[in-house]
């Protein structure tokens, strides 16, 4: 069997997410639309989206137990994984009843009536905020994430903030691809020394350290 790191619920999370928003978006089309044959299109799109969206999002709630209760975390990722997992049941379960108002309106030659239209909303609503805590999961908590970047590592031009101060920049920038910009050339002198002494020695350029990150923060492009 393909081994996922961490597991499969980031695999199968994006199609449930993908097919029932769109499902949302092609009842409102179809009812904007009505009778007319964008409508009626746009109608049976929008249910067979909203079927498969139902099956991919029963995969997701049982990937997404299976990693509940397997990935490593802490006490505040805990907290946060529990709130994800509560969203994503009742986000299903908003679904699940749509899935049976569009049943109920099978008949329908286009567009759906008000209980399906209000139900695909406040699903797709509620389906925002739960894929935005899966994201706090592993951006925030670092849940599932087996190894983090250097903090000082690939530094794209334009980027700001701390990790703009400091390593690998692009060719484009301006300093080439290297991990340090070169230090500007010390002035030199057009006086000569008087003879029988010796001329000042060069004092080197001051090094500056370059601060680093805090241990287990990511860099993001």
């Amino acid at each position: 069997m393909i081994e996922i790191i961490p597991n499969w619920h980031p695999v199968v999370v994006h199609f449930a997410i993908a097919l029932l928003l769109t499902a949302a978006a092609l009842f409102v089309l179809g009812t904007a639309a009505g009778e007319r044959p964008a409508g009626r299109a746009a109608t049976v799109a929008a249910r067979w989206n909203l079927a498969l969206g139902v099956l991919a999002a029963t995969a997701t709630l049982a990937t997404g137990w299976q990693a509940y209760n397997t990935v490593a975390h802490d006490a505040p990722s805990h907290a946060n994984m529990t709130t994800h997992m509560q969203w994503a049941f009742g986000t299903a379960a908003v679904f699940l009843a749509a899935t049976g108002a569009a049943w109920l309106d099978r008949r329908r030659a286009a567009g759906a009536g008000w209980l399906l239209l209000s139900l695909v909303l406040a699903g797709s609503a509620s389906l925002a905020v739960t894929g935005w805590l899966g994201g706090e999961n592993v951006y925030r908590f670092g849940l599932g994430v087996r190894s983090l970047p250097k903090s000082d590592s690939h530094i794209h031009p334009g980027a700001d903030g701390p990790a703009a101060a400091e390593g690998h920049v692009h060719p484009d920038a301006g300093d080439g691809h290297g991990h340090s910009r070169a230090e500007p050339a010390t002035p030199s002198t057009n006086s000569e020394a008087p003879q029988g002494t010796n001329p000042p020695k060069a004092e080197p350029p001051a090094r500056t350290e370059r601060p680093t990150s805090p241990q287990g923060q990511s860099h993001s492009h």
